[in-house]
């Protein structure tokens, strides 16, 4: 079970029992440290557009009390938390022993924009952002290929713009939008993923805005809580679109990342497809294997946030049922006030194998070709 930290303090790392293991953390919400850092690559048309404000008037978030940062990630020269390399190495990197970051910045509400061509531009832009400077500022950062797949063309074009950078571990975007993740509309984005052997990496957030639909199956929310925990509902849909549509086995190299999505719907899923297409296997003939053989095969999920369930034996079980020793990464989340800390994950020794794939041995697997040849055995000296 992971510990959910919602004080402004950090953890101290002194406290807590080091891993003798280095971690792999996939999501680092990386800043800019202004609009105008990542504008400067906007066409000029769009700049006083995006550095007025780059989603509008209105936020597309829930209202969250208190914000969702932690305030001890203010940056002393007053940039936006997680936007200095040196602060993000000394709270995050070298307190928890994570040897590689991925850096998703804070640009997945790109796909809810209804200008499609307005959308992609701030998505390129990111991206030398992300890739100029931000990746740029530690030896441990490793970056993803923001998308809006409103665009699909573009997104194509982005993707094989960034595919061969040495750093770039990942194409990213949001699960919210308009049409389901398994459309047949965004297969030559997965195409194109698959081909440079980049996993598709889709960040729940902002369903319910711009032009998505709405964010649960009966409707809008009116409470963080009840949107929060409402995510579920479009995980399901979506990974049922990706399953249903074929994706998985039109592009057998094809591995889908869902961030922020939680784990504890999965093992129902996988029960509900499975007995279904037994039955209308002739609606979906491009199927040849059981859907849950895909879901364990080419889906791969985070521990932040995760369902934490009175007893850490029921959650190594839902781990263990979903193909969790090979699917599930951890993810820190930083700097968001439910960052997590990886010392503490899954305690007790029973679950020291799992903890080990959870916490590094999953993803360097998953990106591991891509890691610069400097990697390290991951032994904390």
């Amino acid at each position: 079970m992971l510990e959910t930290m919602i004080s402004p303090t950090p953890p101290s790392p002194a406290k807590a029992p080091r891993l003798g293991y280095k971690v792999f953390d996939i999501e680092i919400h990386c800043m800019p440290t202004s609009l105008a850092a990542v504008g400067k690559y906007l066409p000029k048309m769009y700049r006083p557009r995006f550095e007025a404000s780059f989603s509008g008037a209105h936020p597309p978030n829930f209202d969250q009390r208190g914000g969702n940062l932690r305030h001890d990630t203010d940056v002393s020269d007053g940039g936006p938390p997680a936007s200095n390399p040196e602060l993000i190495r000394r709270q995050l990197l070298d307190p928890f022993d994570i040897e590689w970051g991925i850096c998703t910045g804070l640009f997945y509400t790109l796909p809810v924009y209804p200008d499609p061509d307005y959308a992609a531009a701030v998505a390129s832009a990111h991206n030398d952002w992300m890739f100029n400077e931000m990746v740029a500022g530690d030896p441990a950062f490793l970056g993803a290929i923001t998308i809006a797949p409103q665009n699909v063309e573009k997104s194509v074009k982005e993707i094989e713009r960034w595919a061969n950078h040495p750093k770039a571990v990942e194409v990213f975007m949001s699960t919210a939008g308009p049409l389901p993740l398994g459309h047949r509309s965004l297969h030559p984005i997965y195409e194109a993923a698959a081909l440079h052997k980049l996993p598709m990496a889709a960040h729940t957030t902002v369903e319910g805005k711009g032009n998505s639909g709405p964010h649960t199956g009966a409707g809008y929310a009116s409470r963080y809580l009840e949107y929060h925990t409402g995510l579920a509902s479009t995980s399901i849909c979506n990974t049922a679109s990706l399953v249903c549509e074929g994706v998985f086995e039109k592009f057998p190299d094809f591995q889908f990342v869902l961030l922020e999505g939680g784990v504890s719907w999965v093992l129902p899923l996988m029960w509900g497809l499975d007995a279904h297409w037994k039955q209308l296997r002739e609606e979906m003939p491009q199927l040849r294997e059981l859907p849950s053989t895909y879901l364990k095969r080419q889906m791969f999920y985070t521990t932040q946030p995760i369902e934490e369930p009175g007893s850490p034996r029921d959650l190594i079980q839902t781990y263990e049922q979903i193909g969790g020793q090979t699917q599930i990464m951890f993810s820190s989340d930083y700097p968001h006030w439910d960052f997590d800390n990886p010392f503490v994950i899954l305690p007790g020794s029973t679950a020291a194998d799992l903890k080990r794939r959870i916490l590094r041995e999953n993803a360097t697997a998953l990106y591991g070709h891509r890691l610069p040849a400097s990697q390290t055995k991951g032994v904390v000296s």
